[in-house]
């Protein structure tokens, strides 16, 4: 069991990592909270509320609350949703832009949402956490590689876009779900991820 943990680690370290820091943060918050957090205890634990970081400037919450998780489902799905995609897209895009990718991910999911706030009101009460906008990010990764190198990627986007408007159909239906930040992630990642290749193509240009 260790030495396929350290292949795995080998192969996709950032994910890898990404998935230990959202369950050291969720074991910590069990030991704080219980099983589940209600709202208030995500809050207090770093949670994304747009009145709050208003009010309070604490806008590390826009990288916190990604991290935070509030139940074991909650965690459980995805990590193993994180896992299944996150090693594809870092196998995919190299380390450095993979990280540049997380990056830009996790800043979309809350941030994104905060500056609509800011313009509109929208979401106000709403405490969010969870690497959920993330994982949408990589998906709108994928959907970049798939339109960038159609007969790379095409197909395999295909085979995922029944599962991804599953996810966007759910965000809709269930109040507790954020979809501003399921919808920012897949915005930030498929902005950043075609950035990124238009810069690679450049790049062998000017070789």
């Amino acid at each position: 069991m260790i030495n396929d943990f350290f292949r795995k680690y080998k192969r996709s370290p950032v994910t890898i990592i990404l998935i230990c820091a959202c369950i050291g943060i969720y074991v910590l918050s069990f030991f704080m909270f219980g099983e589940e957090m209600n709202a208030y205890e995500g809050l207090l634990f770093g949670g994304y509320n747009p009145v709050y970081i208003q009010l309070t400037h604490e806008y590390f919450r826009l990288i916190s609350a990604n991290f935070i998780h509030f139940g074991i489902l909650h965690l459980a799905v995805n990590c193993y949703s994180l896992y299944g995609i996150g090693a594809f897209i870092e196998n995919s895009l190299g380390l450095k832009k993979y990280i540049i990718l997380i990056v830009a991910s996790t800043l979309s999911t809350t941030g994104l949402p905060y500056l609509f706030y800011l313009l509109t009101g929208y979401e106000a009460n709403v405490v969010s956490g969870g690497i959920s906008g993330v994982i949408f990010g990589l998906i709108g990764a994928l959907a970049a590689l798939a339109l960038y190198y159609r007969y790379i990627y095409m197909d395999i986007f295909k085979q995922l876009a029944p599962n991804l408007i599953l996810m966007l159909v759910i965000s809709f239906i269930i109040p507790s779900i954020s979809l501003s930040g399921h919808l920012a992630g897949l915005i930030g990642g498929f902005v950043c991820t075609y950035i990124l290749l238009c810069f690679k193509q450049k790049e062998h240009l000017i070789h």
